[in-house]
């Protein structure tokens, strides 16, 4: 038996205020349904975050469908938890993810069914206040465990932030996961593992497969999937890489010889449009005193470098502005992400305060335009997802 394990598709995120990028997310979530159906995949497992928003435009959810419909037109199944971006409102509103249900989407939140002699659980996106007030999610999974107890192989399907990974999570694998497991999949990191024995179950991350915030981390590891093979009762795992994705180009610079730098810059997008039909979006590090972001911009395009859909999709910059003997203050168009959490949880200085305004932001990222933002927080005031 083999299945397919896919997580952090994102589907219907326009990073950057552009269409293109919206594409992306569905070239790869498509690139991987047809790996699963190239192997024969006996079913799909999606641990989290299928869309990037809880409400996605209409063309989204179309696309969405045709997702399904392909894996329906081959008779795979796919198993899917709600992210925290998809999950919706849990007062007003449900998951996205239920349009797709009844057109075969088999939504496992905080359930557990039997497939073809396999238990397969999951457990949809706990906050970090859910987790304190329920006081970890040990007995949920129990519970999970429990109804797959006559089963000889059970697959766990979570979307969580683990340490260390998360390095100011409180949740950790040993303690919160039971053992009885045997493949316990696991979604929202977006940087993908090596599969790790921990008991005895087996953990895999996939990753995302499109990058949603830039990080040099995650830039330094493939995106992908995992095909894994069920053999001698064993879980088998293997990373396939997706092929379909943006490129992402990393440079650094300093200001006194940005100039001297944009020929590293041609060469690296040259070589890259060789190897990739699409255009790469490309980053830029660095320290400013005397420039800004808009001097550099009219820099490259001076040396014929600017963004037309043919040779760069986008620059994205990463800068800080230099002042003699001040502290450096982020004046770039995108920050680290893990830099932007230390900086508003020291600001807010209260951890529950700070897990919940960190929620509503990232069910607000996820809209295309202030007016969205502002209908939703009137429609759902407090009640989001806290």
């Amino acid at each position: 038996m083999k299945f397919l394990h896919v997580t952090d598709t994102h589907l219907g995120y326009n990073q950057y205020g552009l269409e293109e990028r919206g594409r992306d997310f569905f070239d790869v979530f498509n690139e991987a349904i047809d790996i699963a159906i190239e192997n024969n995949v006996d079913f799909v497992l999606h641990t989290g975050d299928f869309f990037h928003t809880s409400r996605p435009t209409n063309q989204t959810i179309l696309e969405g469908l045709d997702i399904i419909k392909r894996l329906n037109d081959r008779k795979i199944p796919m198993f899917c938890i709600s992210g925290n971006h998809d999950r919706g409102s849990q007062v007003r509103d449900i998951s996205p993810l239920s349009i797709l249900e009844p057109f075969g989407l088999n939504i496992i939140d905080n359930k557990s069914i039997e497939y073809e002699g396999i238990q397969i659980s999951g457990m949809k996106y706990i906050s970090k206040a859910g987790i304190r007030h329920f006081g970890g999610i040990r007995s949920i999974l129990e519970k999970l465990l429990e109804q797959g107890k006559n089963s000889s192989k059970h697959i766990l399907m979570l979307h969580q932030e683990f340490y260390p990974f998360f390095p100011n999570s409180n949740l950790y694998m040993e303690k919160e996961i039971p053992e009885g497991f045997d493949y316990v999949g696991i979604g929202h990191y977006h940087v993908s593992q090596k599969p790790k024995k921990i008991n005895d179950y087996t953990v895999v991350y996939p990753g995302s497969t499109e990058y949603t915030a830039y990080s040099e981390k995650e830039n330094k590891t493939p995106k992908g999937v995992y095909l894994v093979e069920i053999q001698d009762n064993q879980f088998k795992p293997e990373f396939i890489e997706l092929k379909k994705r943006r490129p992402f180009l990393f440079f650094e610079f300093e200001e006194q010889s940005f100039v001297e730098k944009i020929k590293d810059i041609k060469e690296e997008v040259e070589k890259s449009l060789s190897i990739n039909k699409k255009p790469p979006v490309v980053v830029l590090k660095g320290s400013i005193s005397e420039y800004s972001v808009k001097d550099l911009i009219e820099i490259l395009q001076k040396e014929g470098l600017e963004p037309d859909n043919k040779q760069i999709l986008y620059f994205n910059f990463l800068t800080s502005r230099v002042m003699a003997d001040v502290d450096s203050t982020n004046l770039g168009m995108e920050m680290d992400e893990e830099n932007i959490q230390a900086e508003l949880k020291n600001l807010i200085g209260d951890d529950e305060a700070y897990d919940s305004i960190r929620h509503i932001l990232d069910v607000l990222k996820g809209f295309e335009s202030v007016d969205e933002m502002k209908k939703y927080i009137k429609e759902h005031g407090v009640e989001i997802n806290l």
